[in-house]
C-alpha cells in the first residue's frame, strides 16, 4: 500500500511539473516546428515498419491493454490478471514458454517498442483508475523520448498497474518498461532496447459457488454476500518476470548519386547496395508459484507435496544471434526487389524446481537456423515479402516455415482508395521443451509429441477513408496440442480447422456515430478448441466540438458480446487455459456508458463499466466458469501529451 501511495504522489507531481516545464521552455525561445516519426521493428533482422502515435480522440476509455488486445477476452476481470483472447486469430505467442502467454496483452516485447525520431522532445503521461476506494484499479504510464541530434534518439517507458481486486485473493501488480535508443545514419544504423516486465498476481482459483453471482439469496442462508466476502477456492501467488536485452545494427555499402534540385544546384542521394545486419537478443524469464496453504480442498487432481506450503519455480533464458546479408531494393532496380539471406543461432537454457523432494530439472538446447527473404518494401501500389527458414542443427532440426504476403493499394476516386492484403504460410514446428517435460508440486508430465503442422491463409479488403474493412482467415492444424480437462497437455491425432470472418464498419449520421466490429468463427472440433461462434463490439455515441473546436466531447455507450460456449478455464499452478464442458460462458452483453473529452492535448473520461450487471442479462457476467467479471464499476482516466 505504501508503494502505491508513493506512486500516486509521483504521478501528481509529474502532472503538475510537465505543463510548467513546457511553459518555461516556450518563454524566450524560438519555436521549432514539431515533426515526429515513429516505427516498430521486426525482431530478427530489425526491419522497420512505420506506425502512428496513439493520440486518438474517439473512444479513449477503451484504450486499455485488455480491450486493445481483442474485442473478446477470458480473464478474471481485474486489470493485470492473466488473459486469453476468445478470438483464435488474435492470440499471440511472445515467448516460447506457455507460462508467458497469459501476460501477452500487457508484456512489452521487442515488436511492441515504438522508436521515435523527433525534432522536439515528446512526452506522454497517462493515468486510469476505478472505484470503489480500497478495491480500485490504478494504471499509470509515462513515456518520454528526445533526439540528441538529427540521427540519434533516446527514450524511456514506465508502465504500472496495481489492481486490488473486488473479489478476494485477486490483487495484481504489474511494473514494466525500460529504455531504448536508435541511430539512423546513411551507412550505419542501430536500435537497442533494455526492457523489463514484472508481474505479481494473487490467484483465487475462482469463487467456490457460482450462485453467489447467479442467485445470491440461494447461498449463505439467503443473505446477499458482499463481493469482497465471497469465498474463493485458492490463496496462491504467482510471480512472473521477463527481461529483454536487444541490439540490432546494420552497415550499408553504397554510393552517392547526383540529383539536380534546380538549374543552379544539385543534391546527392545515398544509394545502398548491400547491407550486413547483426542482431543479438538475450531474454530471461522466470515464474514462481507459491501456495501459503497446501489444503486446496480438492482443487488439484494430484498433490505430490503434503507440507505447509508449495513452491514451484521455472526459468528459461535464450541468447540469440542473427547475421544477415541483404541486397538492397533501391539498388536492384532491374528486378525491383530486395534479397536477404541469414543464419540464426539460439542457445536456450531451462531450469525447473519444486520443493517436495526437492526435484530439479536442467536442460540446454543449441539450435541453428538458416533462411532467406525476398521482398519489395518501396512504393505504395504494391509491396510483398516471401520468407523461408529451416533448422539445420539442434533438437529442432527439420523444423521449417514458409510464409509471405502482399499489399496493394488501388485508387477508386480522387479521395477514396481500396487496400487489398493477403498472407499465408506453412509451418512444421516442434513444441517447446516444457510441454514435453515438466515437474511441479501439482503437475508432472513426460510427453513425446509429434510436430505440429500448420497451414494458414488470410485476406483483407479495406476502404480506409470510409472506415470499412472485411477480412477472412483460415487455418488447418495437424497434431494440435492443447490442455485437456485435467489441465494436462494433450495432442489431437488429426486435423483441426478454424475459419473466421470479420467486419469493421464505422457508420455516421449527423453527429451520431456507430462503430462496429463483428467476428464469426467456426472450429471443426469444439472438444479440443472451443470458440464462440460470434463476438462483436459496438459503440454508439454522440460526437461534437465546442468553443471553436478547442473542446471535443463524446457521449456514448459501448457493448461487448459473444455467444455462449464452453469457454476455457484457467489453472493458476501452471498458468494455462484448459478445456471444460461443465459451464457455458457468454450470451451476456457487457455494457459501458461513458463521457469522453479532448482539450488540445489533454484526453480525459469518466465511465460506468458493466452498468447492466444487475439490470438484465440474468446476472450471468462470468468471464470463465468460476471467474465473474467485476460488478458495476465507476472508472476515470486522463492522458496528457507534450511535444514542444
Amino acid at each position: 500500500m505504501q508503494f502505491v501511495n508513493r506512486c500516486k504522489n509521483v504521478i501528481l507531481l509529474l502532472m503538475i511539473a510537465m505543463p510548467l516545464l513546457a511553459q518555461s521552455n516556450k518563454a524566450g525561445k524560438v519555436q521549432i516546428p514539431t515533426h515526429i516519426r515513429a516505427w516498430h521493428i521486426e525482431e530478427g533482422l530489425g526491419v522497420a515498419d512505420t506506425c502512428g502515435i496513439d493520440t486518438a480522440v474517439v473512444s479513449y476509455p477503451d484504450a486499455n491493454p485488455v480491450n486493445a488486445y481483442s474485442i473478446a477476452n477470458a480473464w478474471n476481470g481485474n486489470l493485470g490478471s492473466p488473459l486469453q483472447s476468445r478470438i483464435y486469430f488474435d492470440r499471440t505467442t511472445k515467448t516460447p514458454t506457455f507460462h508467458s502467454q497469459p501476460y501477452d496483452a500487457y508484456l512489452v516485447g521487442i515488436e511492441d517498442v515504438t522508436f521515435f525520431n523527433t525534432t522536439t522532445p515528446f512526452a506522454e503521461l497517462e493515468y486510469r483508475s476505478a472505484l470503489p476506494t480500497f478495491y480500485e484499479q490504478d494504471h499509470f504510464k509515462a513515456l518520454f523520448t528526445m533526439n540528441a541530434n538529427s540521427r540519434t534518439n533516446f527514450g524511456g517507458l514506465v508502465n504500472l498497474i496495481y489492481g486490488r481486486g473486488q473479489y478476494a485473493n485477486q490483487a495484481t501488480r504489474m511494473l514494466n518498461g525500460g529504455l531504448w535508443g536508435s541511430y539512423n545514419g546513411r551507412r550505419y544504423s542501430a536500435q537497442g532496447v533494455v526492457m523489463f516486465n514484472n508481474f505479481r498476481n494473487h490467484e483465487s482459483g475462482g469463487i467456490t459457488d457460482r450462485n453467489y453471482i447467479l442467485d445470491p439469496t440461494a447461498v449463505a442462508g439467503g443473505v446477499d454476500v458482499a463481493v469482497a466476502d465471497i469465498p474463493t477456492r485458492l490463496n496462491a501467488i504467482v510471480g512472473y518476470s521477463n527481461y529483454l536485452y536487444y541490439y540490432n545494427h546494420k552497415f550499408c555499402f553504397g554510393y552517392e548519386k547526383e540529383r539536380r534540385v534546380n538549374e543552379d544546384s544539385v543534391a546527392y542521394d545515398y544509394i545502398p547496395v548491400t547491407s550486413i545486419v547483426h542482431t543479438i537478443k538475450f531474454e530471461d524469464t522466470r515464474r514462481r508459484y507459491v501456495e501459503r496453504d497446501s489444503l486446496t480442498n480438492g482443487f488439484y487432481a494430484d498433490n505430490f507435496y503434503q507440507g505447509s506450503h508449495t513452491l514451484d519455480s521455472t526459468r528459461y533464458w535464450s541468447l540469440k544471434n542473427t547475421l544477415g546479408v541483404t541486397m538492397e531494393e533501391k539498388f536492384n532496380r532491374l528486378m525491383r526487389f530486395g534479397l536477404t539471406g541469414f543464419v540464426e543461432y539460439d542457445l536456450r537454457r531451462y531450469r525447473q524446481f519444486e520443493d517436495s523432494i526437492p526435484l530439479t530439472d536442467k536442460h540446454t538446447e543449441h539450435n541453428l537456423k538458416v533462411g532467406a527473404q525476398i521482398f519489395k518494401r518501396e512504393g505504395e501500389k504494391l509491396t510483398f515479402d516471401v520468407n523461408g527458414d529451416v533448422y539445420v542443427v539442434g533438437p529442432k532440426i527439420g523444423n521449417f516455415s514458409v510464409y509471405g504476403g502482399m499489399r496493394s493499394v488501388f485508387p477508386i476516386t480522387a479521395k477514396d482508395t481500396m487496400t487489398i492484403e493477403a498472407r499465408g504460410g506453412f509451418y512444421n514446428e516442434s513444441c517447446d521443451y516444457l510441454l514435453q517435460h515438466y515437474l511441479s508440486n501439482h503437475f508432472r508430465w513426460e510427453n513425446d509429441f509429434d510436430n505440429e503442422l500448420r497451414f494458414n491463409v488470410k485476406g483483407r479488403i479495406a476502404f480506409p477513408t470510409r472506415h470499412i474493412s472485411v477480412g477472412v482467415q483460415f487455418e488447418n492444424v495437424t497434431n494440435f496440442i492443447y490442455f485437456d480437462h485435467n489441465a494436462q497437455p494433450a495432442q489431437f491425432d488429426g486435423n483441426v480447422q478454424v475459419i473466421a470472418a470479420d467486419v469493421t464498419a464505422n457508420l455516421r449520421a449527423w453527429r451520431i456515430h456507430l462503430d462496429n466490429q463483428l467476428v464469426y468463427q467456426f472450429t471443426s472440433n469444439r472438444e479440443v478448441l472451443p470458440l464462440p461462434d460470434f463476438a462483436f463490439y459496438s459503440n454508439l455515441y454522440y460526437l461534437d466540438s465546442f468553443f471553436k473546436k478547442v473542446l471535443t466531447m463524446q457521449l456514448g455507450v459501448s457493448v461487448r458480446y459473444h455467444t455462449a460456449y464452453y469457454g476455457n478455464n484457467y489453472m493458476p499452478a501452471t498458468g494455462v487455459f484448459y478445456v471444460q464442458n461443465e459451464h457455458k460462458i457468454g450470451n451476456y452483453p457487457e455494457m459501458n456508458v461513458y463521457l469522453n473529452f479532448f482539450i488540445k492535448r489533454l484526453r480525459l473520461y469518466v465511465q460506468y463499466a458493466n452498468w447492466n450487471a444487475t439490470l438484465f442479462g440474468g446476472r450471468n457476467y462470468f468471464s470463465m466458469p468460476y471467474y465473474p467479471l467485476n460488478p458495476a464499476t465507476f472508472q476515470f482516466g486522463l492522458s496528457w501529451t507534450f511535444y514542444d
